[in-house]
């Protein structure tokens, strides 16, 4: 059984192939335990803190002697799961940054396990939002109006909404941000390779995620499984 530093190891050296097979060169991404609670830890860039992440440059593409002028800012908190064998993401924000010293993102994608809501929770969330959702920096004239026709206490900007995305199980990943970012034309052109490293990574993420949500919900697995013609039996010692 992995220790929470071995399996956050090797998630933080999974972030470090993916942004250097796309977007950057040279980053590494590192294990920091949490000040507090001692199963929980960081990972995120070289030299960041909780309290200020490192930027990562979107350098891929650039001519040389171009000046980087878009980063990508992500970090994770993770811990183990209920079953101490898996490992499982806290929180985690992944965003495109405009403005290295203001660190202000033009998009983020953001999860709080805890502090999020999910239609299906028994006990709701600290907060309504969403825990996987979308923030967007900018104005809306649409969602102004919309705001006046409802009453509203004043206008909230655009970054105030948080659009929920696919909720906890299949939240979008990374590698999903980062090839939105260039499918939208945000970014420059990737490394070459560059689909080949997200679609590997990818696939493995999809993978993890449907075998949590097999183990959250056996017996729906069992069912289509049996529809699809297969047998399912629990082993000797019961099924997981």
């Amino acid at each position: 059984m992995a220790t929470l530093e071995e399996a956050a190891g090797d998630f933080a050296a999974i972030l470090t192939e993916v942004v250097n097979g796309s977007v950057t060169t040279g980053v590494r991404f590192v294990v920091t335990p949490f000040d507090g609670p001692a199963d929980l830890a960081w990972v995120y860039p070289e030299n960041s803190t909780p309290a200020r992440v490192v930027l990562i440059p979107i350098s891929a593409g650039l001519p040389e002697g171009h000046d980087v002028r878009l980063w990508l800012r992500t970090s994770f908190q993770v811990r183990l799961d209920s079953t101490g064998e898996h490992l499982a993401v806290q929180q985690s924000v992944f965003g495109l940054v405009i403005d290295e010293k203001s660190n202000r993102p033009a998009v983020r994608v953001e999860y709080d396990r805890q502090q999020g809501s999910e239609p299906d929770d028994e006990v709701p969330g600290r907060h309504r939002r969403s825990a996987a959702h979308v923030q967007i920096h900018g104005a809306s004239e649409e969602l102004a109006y919309v705001q006046g026709l409802n009453g509203g206490v004043g206008l909230r900007g655009l970054e105030k909404f948080h659009i929920p995305v696919g909720g906890r199980r299949f939240r979008p990943s990374l590698e999903d941000f980062i090839e939105f970012l260039w499918a939208e034309r945000l970014i420059p052109p990737m490394h070459d390779g560059w689909q080949d490293v997200l679609a590997r990574h990818r696939a493995d993420w999809l993978a993890l995620q449907l075998r949590a949500a097999v183990r959250n919900d056996p017996d729906t697995a069992i069912a289509q499984l049996e529809a699809m013609g297969y047998e399912v039996a629990p082993t000797r010692n019961g099924a997981e």
